[in-house]
């Protein structure tokens, strides 16, 4: 019982974790697929959506590119030498331009021929002044009658970096300058590209940044710098992604980073978008597969037990009938099957397996009985008590006669043949078979004297095969009594050959032989039913007969019905007796 708990518990087991496994794979197959394709999806419609935007602030940099344009030559149409001559005027317009365009324009200078600085905030250029004007004079003076811009560089007046605009007046009366509003162009391109996890940076064709989000969470920044200030390699990584969809590392994990062509301004933008956004999008859908996992394994927990217990209920009967089968006790009680499934089937051939197998020990139970009885009266009838009394009495002559080797030889041999009948095991090897046969043939000898000549003829390599005892001393026994000792004189011979993968051996006598009908007659007294209907009549009406019926009675319990024996003979010249004997396997 408890063995077939632990069945019933291990193929429970076995069963739930090949349907787990099998759901596990699968769920997984799923999740991935589907965790890649979102991933992808949303990778692309960020990129999509990032592009876009690139597009809106390019279109917005190229007007803004225009806008200082429009200013820068507008005032400088304006600006006449009664103008230019006039400080207090030449301020006062250059604040009418700013005043306008303050989200664009932070200052504007003119540069007059003899070094004089006109600003339109004079107070704050008398006292904090701006050493880099003389430097994008000379950018101005080497491209006249074009909008010169110079790369990124810090000033005083704001506080901070800016670009400067510059453009030569005409008749080389000065240059015309403006500083733009850096903080309004960041705010302008926050307001444009920035969203939560996002980030960007503006920068020029030689890598000098004119606008970023200081405070993005996604972009390192040095330390302790007010406003915050992007790391160097950073900075350098960001100038040398190409154009496109690049990823770069941030400050906690990578980045996607988009990076635009060449504006008009010649600058660069790049945004940037933390790829955990995209992982974010994705939990919830985790989440669901979780879930959805979870309810699924409850329920296959629940169909495991029912599908197994479906199946090993039957099967643990039917072991707790195979349990019961012990040694010889094979008596099961058949039961109605109901199923008609593999596992009905199953029963039911146990069933009639346990039947046949039944009727099997019963007939092997009776055949063993049945041979045992054989046996036993064959030994008895080979030592009968007249074959002791005679050679007894002959020894007893031979002794009157002082005739002492010769009865000793006698004893001996009568030793030899009873020792050997009443051994152990009911088979022997053939020379020991003959050994015995040899024994009996000697003491007939001094009985007979030398009436008849006993003869071998034996394949040396046969020697060695076991053969039932005493199975050739009833053939000599009635060769000598029934052919010879009629005829007056004669020879019994011995013969052993394999052929066609059996043993054969032969006892063959010159004496009387047999006419047809008394072969079929002995032939046909040799069945079994003959022997249970008449043994006496057997013994009596047929002087071969019981000898013969033990020796094909024991080879047929023994090898089955193919073996036993033959008979052939000649009326008043020879009969001959085949043994057939299964050779043993290789």
């Amino acid at each position: 019982m408890v063995s077939s708990q632990r069945f019933f518990r291990s193929m429970y087991v076995r069963l739930f974790l090949t349907l787990a496994l099998a759901s596990l794979l699968v769920f997984s197959g799923l999740l991935y697929s589907a965790l890649s394709s979102s991933r992808a999806a949303l990778i692309k419609q960020k990129s999509a959506d990032m592009t876009l935007f690139l597009e809106r602030t390019g279109q917005y940099l190229d007007l803004y590119l225009q806008n200082i344009r429009n200013i820068l030559i507008n005032a400088a149409a304006d600006m006449d030498q009664k103008l230019l001559s006039d400080p207090a005027k030449l301020q006062s317009a250059l604040q009418g331009y700013i005043a306008p365009n303050g989200t664009i324009i932070s200052h504007m200078f003119v540069l007059k021929q003899d070094g004089t600085v006109i600003s339109s905030n004079q107070l704050a250029y008398d006292i904090v002044g701006h050493a880099e004007l003389p430097k994008i004079a000379r950018v101005a003076n080497e491209n006249p009658g074009l909008v010169n811009w110079s790369e990124p560089y810090y000033t005083p007046l704001q506080v901070g970096q800016t670009i400067a605009f510059a453009l030569a007046l005409k008749g080389g009366s000065g240059i015309l300058l403006a500083e733009i509003n850096t903080a309004q162009l960041t705010k302008r391109l926050n307001e444009l590209l920035y969203k939560s996890g996002q980030g960007f940076a503006l920068f020029t064709g030689n890598g000098n940044i004119v606008s970023y989000n200081p405070y993005s969470t996604i972009v390192p920044y040095k330390p302790a710098t007010l406003p915050p200030e992007m790391e160097d390699r950073f900075t350098e990584e960001l100038t040398k992604l190409p154009n496109g969809v690049s990823r770069i590392q941030g400050a906690s994990g990578p980045l996607m980073a988009v990076k635009s062509k060449r504006y008009e301004l010649s600058w660069y933008l790049v945004t940037l978008a933390d790829e955990r956004k995209f992982n974010e999008a994705g939990h919830s859908l985790y989440i669901r597969f979780l879930t959805i996992g979870g309810l699924w394994f409850s329920l296959l927990i629940v169909l495991t037990l029912v599908i197994s217990r479906h199946f090993t209920t039957p099967i643990n009967r039917l072991a707790l009938q195979m349990n019961r089968v012990r040694g010889e006790r094979v008596a099961v009680q058949p039961r109605q099957i109901e199923r008609g499934d593999e596992i009905g089937r199953l029963t039911q051939s146990f069933y009639t397996m346990m039947g046949r197998i039944q009727e099997l020990l019963q007939t092997v139970k009776e055949n063993e009985e049945r041979k045992k009885e054989i046996e036993l009266q064959l030994l008895v009838n080979q030592i009968r008590p007249h074959f002791l009394y005679n050679t007894l009495a002959c020894i007893g002559s031979l002794a009157k006669q002082h005739r002492v080797l010769e009865v000793e030889d006698t004893i001996r041999s009568l030793i030899e043949l009873l020792t050997y009948s009443i051994g152990k095991s009911d088979h022997a090897p053939l020379e020991e078979e003959l050994h015995s046969l040899r024994a009996y043939v000697q003491i007939q000898k001094v009985r007979y004297g030398e009436l008849f000549h006993y003869v071998e003829e034996i394949d040396p390599g046969l020697s060695g095969i076991p053969v039932p005892k005493l199975i050739l001393q009833p053939l000599v026994e009635n060769s000598i009594f029934h052919g010879i000792a009629g005829k007056g004189a004669g020879t019994v011979r011995i013969r052993a050959i394999a052929e066609d993968r059996q043993l054969k051996l032969t006892v063959r006598d010159d004496g009387q032989g047999m006419t047809r009908s008394q072969i079929e007659e002995t032939l046909g007294s040799l069945t079994a039913e003959a022997a249970k209907s008449g043994e006496q009549n057997q013994v009596a009406g047929t002087p071969h007969g019981i000898g013969l019926f033990n020796v094909q009675e024991r080879i047929r319990i023994n090898y089955g019905l193919p073996y036993g024996l033959h008979i052939r003979s000649e009326p008043g010249r020879w009969t001959e007796v085949t043994i057939s004997l299964p050779l043993p396997q290789a």
